[in-house]
């Protein structure tokens, strides 16, 4: 189980009653991981609450989400923090495989998590006829390629879906494996950050997310 703060759920002490409110709601006496959604706002308060958090048993792992769009708040959570983001959420797909920012989260021993792996449901990522055609090789469809690839990449995808049909779909993924020259192809349809959907520049968006609960 798995939950997020809001940055206007951030600040210390603010965020622990956040959490301890999370946790009523869902009736549950510890959650398996949370995430600071996004780097604004008051966000080193609130990883300390999470440290407090984790140091008491209430969530299992801690995690950033998003971080690697401002680049100063990753830096100052990594030199500040008493115990080390285990898990940060990127967006992360095969259009934008994000080499850099998985080399430094393996430099920080933290899993990656990708939002966004099957390009926010993108026809040019879901018609490419590379992913197609090694689709049609096994028998799949080109998401299930698409979430193959990220798990022998080593990478967690967490694809969106309320359609039980696409749910069924997405688990189905442990009955064939990609070959090493599928991977291969998969991998050179990365077109860097150019492949993004989503790229907000948080210096400049100022106390935006922090206002919209105002």
């Amino acid at each position: 189980m798995t939950s997020k703060l809001w940055p206007s759920e951030f600040g210390e002490g603010v965020t622990a009653k956040a959490i301890d409110d999370m946790l009523e709601r869902l009736q549950l006496d510890y959650l398996d991981c949370i995430y600071l959604h996004h780097p604004a706002g008051d966000y080193m308060g609130a990883w300390h609450d999470l440290e407090e958090a984790y140091k008491a048993g209430k969530v299992r792992a801690i995690g950033i989400s998003n971080f690697d769009n401002y680049m100063d708040a990753f830096k100052r959570i990594m030199e500040e923090a008493e115990i080390s983001p285990q898990i940060t959420q990127i967006e992360c797909h095969p259009f934008a495989q994000r080499q850099e920012t998985r080399a430094l989260a393996a430099q920080y021993d933290m899993q990656v998590e990708c939002w966004y792996p099957i390009g926010h449901a993108d026809p040019n990522l879901l018609q490419n006829e590379t992913l197609t055609a090694i689709a049609d090789a096994h028998g799949k469809s080109t998401v299930q390629v698409i979430l193959r690839w990220h798990m022998q990449e080593g990478l967690c995808a967490v694809p969106g879906s309320t359609n039980p049909d696409h749910i069924l779909e997405n688990i189905e993924i442990f009955d064939f494996e990609l070959t090493d020259e599928e991977m291969e192809q998969i991998r050179a349809l990365d077109k860097g950050e150019e492949g993004r959907y989503f790229n907000i520049n948080y210096e400049q968006m100022g106390g935006f997310f922090t206002s919209l609960n105002e």
